[in-house]
Parts: structure tokens; C-alpha cells; sequence
């Protein structure tokens, strides 16, 4: 399975690597070129991504590029290697999102 984003998904990963931190700018290049490789199993709108081989490698310090706060719970953009490879949306509500949140619910980033 291999799709584009969807203009949910691709708003959420674009919020969330508007901010300024390391490797930023590889990873927006990045992301100009992503596509969907798998989901969560669970329903919720986590996804696997895989970036084209010419896009920039960035160079972040760890597994998670950038993360922030929503309304119970939160936001990771995953990268290996300097690449993005997921994007995560974990929450501790009762009820499993179907959706990523608007990006005026995502609150600070960090990295």
C-alpha cells in the first residue's frame, strides 16, 4: 500500500514542521514528497511514511523530529535515519480518534 497524504494528514505533519528546530528544512523537503506506506491497526490515524530517496537527509538528534500537545493527548512526527518515517497521534480519551486534530487544537512543539 503506498498513497498520497490526505489533506488531513498532510495539514497535521505540515503544522507540525512549521516550527524552527533541527533538520526543519530537510524534513519540510521532505515532506513535499511523502506518501502514505501503513496505518495503526488500532483505527486511529497514525501512519507510516516513506520520503523519496532524493529528498535531504536531516539531521535530527533522535527518533522523534518534533511532538506537540492536543487536547488529550498528542502529536509525534518520527524520522530514522534523518528521514521521515511516521506520523503519530496518541491519546489517552476513551473513545480512538478517527481523525487528526485542527492545527488550532496542536499546541506548543517541541524536539
Amino acid at each position: 500500500m503506498s498513497r498520497p497524504l490526505t489533506p488531513d494528514e498532510r495539514t497535521a505533519l505540515e503544522t507540525l514542521l512549521a516550527a524552527d528546530f533541527p533538520g526543519a528544512a530537510e524534513l519540510r523537503a521532505q515532506a513535499a514528497t511523502a506518501r502514505v506506506t501503513g496505518r495503526c491497526g488500532c483505527g486511529c490515524p497514525t501512519i507510516d511514511l516513506e520520503v523519496a530517496a532524493s529528498a535531504p537527509t536531516a539531521a535530527v538528534a533522535g527518533r522523534v523530529a518534533v511532538e506537540a500537545d492536543v487536547p488529550d493527548g498528542g502529536l509525534i512526527v518520527f524520522a530514522d535515519e534523518g528521514r521521515l518515517s511516521g506520523l503519530e497521534y496518541w491519546t489517552t480519551a476513551d473513545e480512538t480518534p478517527s481523525a487528526f486534530p485542527p492545527p488550532e487544537s496542536i499546541g506548543p512543539l517541541g524536539w
